[in-house]
Parts: C-alpha cells; sequence; structure tokens
C-alpha cells in the first residue's frame, strides 16, 4: 500500500485554492459574514478566519464567520459545509475529511436592511 503525501507546492496551491472557495462561498451568502481580521505573514496578509490542515492527502478545514440574527444556523452552516466540500473535491481531487464552522459572533441586523419602501 502507498502512503500519499503532498509536497510544498501542491500544499501551497491546494491551500489557495480552498481559501478562495471558502472566502467566494462565505461572501455569496446572506446573512453570513466572514470575520475580518488579518494578520500578516512573512510573505503577506493572510486570513486567520481560515485554518487549513492536511494529513497525507486529506483536508481539514475550521472555519469562523459571523452571522445574523434571524438565520437559521443549523441550516445554514450544513449548507455551508457541503457546498465548500463539494467545491474542494470537484477543484482539486482531495478528501476533505471535516469542515468545521466556528460562529464567531451573532450580529443585529441592519436597520436600513429592515426598511420597506
Amino acid at each position: 500500500m502507498q502512503n500519499e503525501h503532498l509536497d510544498f507546492g501542491t500544499i501551497k496551491a491546494a491551500s489557495d485554492i480552498i481559501s478562495a472557495i471558502v472566502e467566494s462561498s462565505l461572501q455569496e451568502r446572506e446573512g453570513v459574514i466572514p470575520v475580518k481580521s488579518d494578520k500578516f505573514s512573512f510573505f503577506k496578509k493572510s486570513p486567520n478566519n481560515i485554518s487549513i490542515s492536511f494529513k497525507d492527502t486529506e483536508v481539514y478545514l475550521k472555519i469562523k464567520m459571523n452571522i445574523q440574527k434571524g438565520i437559521n444556523i443549523l441550516e445554514e452552516t450544513s449548507e455551508i459545509q457541503k457546498e465548500i466540500k463539494d467545491e474542494i473535491i470537484h477543484l482539486t481531487g482531495l478528501k476533505v475529511r471535516r469542515v468545521d464552522l466556528c460562529i464567531d459572533k451573532i450580529v443585529p441586523q441592519s436597520p436600513l436592511e429592515d426598511f420597506r419602501y
């Protein structure tokens, strides 16, 4: 049985793709707000709201996000997990073991969003 491992270049490319998938998925969802706190690494600014780990060819994700009050958290997070997992598998071919979502804050809806004409 051959043990598959990813090299550094593959991990870096996969991490970039996975980060883009997560950010895109969260931005497309109404009522879900990505946590906006960036830290600087040696080479570039990197979001600390997404943690990506690899074990052999398996991916483990931890994602922090905020959600608006009134959103069905269980339903929304289940859909987000499935969408992110399916996209990663489709675009990278890697096996996704876990997509853990952490709700950092439940934020009130903006008064302008509640205003009806």
